[in-house]
């Protein structure tokens, strides 16, 4: 490639020249061919000197980029060792998760210490109750004409008769609109009894089952007491 007169390498090829036309005897002048193999020979010493190897400059960059992804490493470490997570976003073996508890991996226990699943479902949807309990309605008056009588049942229950719910039926507000419904539609039909005891096994049974009545209910005539049912006496009947 060509050299800039400007340029350093050019600088010293002519500087090399000179000295050397200095020490040569004024009888003997340096050759034309001679002082332009000498310029040539200098100006390339002197560019392999200023223009240091590639090779040596790729590697002083990947030594550099060592050296700061070490770096960045630690950093990131000691982060972790001053910022403790929570178990549940830290995998196993992970740097900074916490030890397994004592016995974690082991099968649980059921719950309520029932090992039979059907009864467990029973019994879970005995206790669950979305909609509240019988015992939770505070209305006077349903919006279907019923009037509630807390602590009373009517002594002409329909023995036997049970259309709406079951037992093991969860209490819900469309249970009890049925039940209503279902007593409107009777004409014989004078009242409702729900059960709101705490006895477990009998809730099992009449907590999600209605009863119903079909002799008159007076203020005194046709009911008797019990704390764990609730009487709902039909109004006019249409």
């Amino acid at each position: 490639a060509p050299f800039s007169p400007a340029g350093p390498a050019w600088g010293t090829g002519a500087m090399e020249i000179r000295r050397q036309r200095a020490s040569a005897p004024r009888c003997c002048p340096i050759p034309a061919a001679a002082a332009a193999a000498l310029f040539a020979s200098a100006v390339a010493t002197t560019v392999v000197a200023e223009a240091p190897p590639r090779e040596a400059m790729i590697g002083d960059c990947q030594r550099e980029l060592a050296e700061c992804r070490a770096s960045a490493d630690v950093l990131a470490s000691a982060a972790a060792a001053s910022c403790p997570r929570h178990s549940a976003a830290t995998a196993p073996g992970a740097i900074g998760a916490p030890a397994w508890p004592e016995g974690y991996g082991k099968l649980l226990r059921f719950p309520f210490g029932i090992s039979d699943m059907k009864a467990l479902k029973e019994f879970a949807r005995a206790i669950w109750q979305p909609d509240g309990t019988a015992a939770q309605i505070t209305d006077e008056v349903t919006d279907r004409g019923f009037s509630q009588r807390r602590g009373l049942r009517c002594t002409s229950e329909m023995v036997g008769v049970h259309p709406v719910g079951g037992p093991g039926t969860r209490w819900s507000s469309q249970l009890w609109a049925e039940a209503q419904d279902w007593c409107i539609a009777q004409a014989n039909c004078t009242g409702i009894m729900l059960y709101v005891g705490r006895h477990t096994l009998n809730c099992h049974h009449w907590c999600g089952r209605p009863q119903f009545c079909s002799g008159p209910i007076g203020p005194e005539d046709g009911v008797e007491a019990s704390d764990a049912w609730n009487l709902f006496a039909r109004g006019v009947k249409e």
